[in-house]
């Protein structure tokens, strides 16, 4: 679990990065930005949500979404 945490917070802080890069241009898209806000808000609840349920010693199961290939009919 705190490999997860690290990488959801690594992943937290390159967004902001983004964000910073996308905000010090001329001219910022303002739908890159909003964009990538929400999903740094995204993160941030995840990070809460996680370490909300470790205060509690409960197990925190995490739902992995697995992408199954595409079968066509012949």
């Amino acid at each position: 679990m705190d490999q997860f945490l690290k990488a959801l917070r690594h992943r937290k802080a390159h967004v902001q990065s983004t964000i910073d890069d996308e905000q010090a241009r001329p001219a910022p898209d303002g739908l890159r930005l909003s964009a990538l806000k929400k999903l740094k808000l995204q993160y941030r609840e995840q990070i809460e949500f996680i370490e909300r349920q470790n205060r509690h010693a409960a197990p925190v199961l995490i739902p992995v979404v697995r992408r199954r290939p595409i079968r066509f009919f012949s």
